[in-house]
């Protein structure tokens, strides 16, 4: 019966156009991705900066290799924390602001070890309608009262939190959302806190590196715009991630003294997990050291966004995004199938979105910008593109 069931339910993937597949990446070159022997121009990768082939991150990587091994062998509790990790929790915390950083093999897990080893039966969590998966996923685990509310939609925040009779409180949202690409109100949701008395967690997957002068986050970007918030870091936790713009892996949580110490000690996917290897985290750190000083690659990455937009001629298919993420709305999933199938013909890598990812009748191309791309690459993109949605 259960056999039965799940080959059923693969049936129906395939009949209505949402079941998934992966890409064998064969190579990688720049903008380009090698995929059955073919090479494609690479719209699909959150690598905003291009650090994933950065240089000098890859020499740090290989010499903390050769000092500390091929792996941790342990968690971080037992022998498996080494004093690169240290370094990195110490930056990491000294540049958003932070008492303390704590370092995580994924986003995922950082997020799981937050809400469900600080959240339990007597807190509520308040979640925006379109975070990330993984933000719901941990919710759910915590066994705290769950609720979400419209996308962006203060005000229906806080009409919920006006009925809620739980003393503990905690506000989840993204910082940039990843298939929309707009981003989160924090003033307001700070506000919010204040008045009554909750907590702010914000996962900052794809703000960091990219949002504000040296690429500090959303933090920063708000602050940019005279928002001043450094009084207020003790309402916060702040997630951002070492896989998308810092182009390694892993990601990193920033609070509080007393909320680190808290999950080294209490939350699941820190304690049982063996920690991520010390070349890891060397390159995280040569990599944050030249994405806050290097204003140049934030600047391309503007322009390059600015000029997919300006020749993108269907604008009712754009959402306001000003983000590297640049969605292209399609509406039906086999429409979508459809012309990302045609790009990938015209050399182009547009990976298509479908639900459950996105609502239902919201599918579209995600396309994603990165420093690596040429002005040329933009260009070819756009014009294929202007084609294919006329038809």
């Amino acid at each position: 019966m259960l056999f039965d069931e799940i080959n059923q339910e693969l049936d129906d993937l395939k009949r209505f156009g949402l079941l998934r597949s992966r890409k064998k990446i064969e190579a990688i070159s720049k903008s380009k991705i090698l995929i059955d022997s073919k090479w494609l121009i690479n719209f699909s990768s959150n690598d905003y900066l291009g650090m994933s082939q950065n240089k000098s991150v890859q020499k740090s990587i290989i010499l903390a290799l050769k000092h500390y091994g091929n792996g941790s062998g342990a968690s971080h509790l037992i022998s498996g924390h080494s004093k690169n990790h240290e370094l990195l929790e110490s930056l990491a915390a000294k540049i958003t602001g932070m008492q303390r950083g704590l370092f995580f093999s994924s986003g995922y897990m950082a997020n799981l070890a937050v809400l469900s080893g600080l959240c339990n039966r007597n807190t509520t969590i308040f979640s925006d309608k379109l975070n990330h998966a993984s933000l719901n996923e941990a919710a759910i685990l915590s066994r705290a009262k769950f609720i979400r509310y419209q996308h962006l939609d203060l005000d229906h925040l806080e009409l919920h939190i006006k009925k809620d009779s739980n003393k503990r409180k905690l506000i989840v949202t993204d910082g940039v959302f990843s298939m929309d690409g707009d981003i989160a109100d924090i003033p307001g949701l700070v506000y919010l806190c204040k008045k009554y008395d909750a907590k702010l967690f914000i996962d900052d997957a794809h703000g960091y590196g990219i949002l504000g002068h040296s690429g500090q986050g959303i933090l920063e970007h708000y602050e940019d715009l005279g928002f001043k918030e450094n009084e207020l870091r003790s309402l916060i936790i702040y997630m951002f991630t070492l896989g998308k713009s810092i182009g390694v892996a892993g990601a990193m949580i920033c609070a509080s003294e007393d909320i680190i110490e808290y999950l080294i000690q209490k939350s699941k996917s820190y304690v049982y997990t063996t920690a991520s290897p010390a070349y890891i985290a060397s390159g995280a750190l040569t990599s944050i050291s030249i994405t806050k000083l290097n204003q140049n690659l934030r600047e391309k990455s503007k322009s390059l966004i600015d000029l997919f937009r300006s020749k993108l001629y269907n604008k009712t298919a754009l959402t306001t995004s000003q983000t590297p993420i640049q969605p292209i709305l399609i509406g039906d999933v086999l429409k979508a199938v459809k012309i990302s199938k045609q790009l990938l013909e015209l050399g182009f890598f547009v990976p298509v979105i479908r639900p459950p990812t996105v609502p239902i009748g919201t599918s579209r191309l995600r396309v994603s910008i990165s420093a690596l791309h040429s002005k040329s690459d933009i260009i070819k993109l756009t014009s294929s593109l202007n084609n294919l949605l006329k038809e």
